[in-house]
């Protein structure tokens, strides 16, 4: 193997980590709660570190003599998401801890007001609706340490599902003639 695939992928899981942080606290820094809630909203429906890591494992197996196994894409693509989501655990935990102490209560009270209009607009009866703002109530209104690490917990559990996908696409093995 002629590339470090476990360095390659510390290095663009930092690249996808500081993209992370730019739209985060770049969105946060916008001003208005809506707009930051919008921002990360869209932002985690955008592939954005798909296309890096394929488009990377694409020229990483390509100066691998085209040859990247299964085990090797896998390595590249699941470390580069781990530094990823180790990023935004931190992240987020410095934003709604230490530079934004209101943040939680202000996205939680945007999302509640999304979730009854969702309700509202499917039909559900007053009673339905009610149990599940009670429920939302209940809920804690702080982003603990706690929450922030179960939280990237079941991040990397996605993220391992995603890193397969990408492995499937960017490996190439060497054929053996029969």
């Amino acid at each position: 193997m002629k590339v470090n695939v476990i360095n390659e992928g510390i290095k663009y899981g930092i690249i996808g980590g500081l993209i992370f942080l730019l739209i985060n606290f770049g969105a946060w820094g916008l001003g208005s709660t809506a707009t930051f809630v919008s921002a990360i909203s869209i932002s985690s429906f955008v592939p954005y570190m798909i296309v890096i890591l394929i488009i990377v494992g694409l020229s990483l197996r390509k100066q691998n003599d085209n040859l990247l196994t299964f085990q090797n894409a896998l390595k590249f693509a699941f470390v580069a998401y781990i530094v990823v989501a180790l990023t935004e655990a931190i992240g987020n935990y410095v934003l709604f801890n230490f530079v934004d102490h209101d943040l939680t209560a202000k996205v939680f009270e945007i999302s509640k007001d999304k979730a009854l209009k969702m309700m509202q607009k499917f039909g559900a009866s007053d009673q339905q609706i009610d149990e599940a703002m009670k429920k939302m109530d209940a809920d804690s209104k702080q982003t603990t340490f706690k929450t922030v690490f179960l939280g990237l917990g079941l991040a990397l559990v996605w993220d391992f599902c995603k890193a397969l996908l990408i492995a499937l696409v960017i490996r190439k093995e060497e054929k053996f003639a029969d």
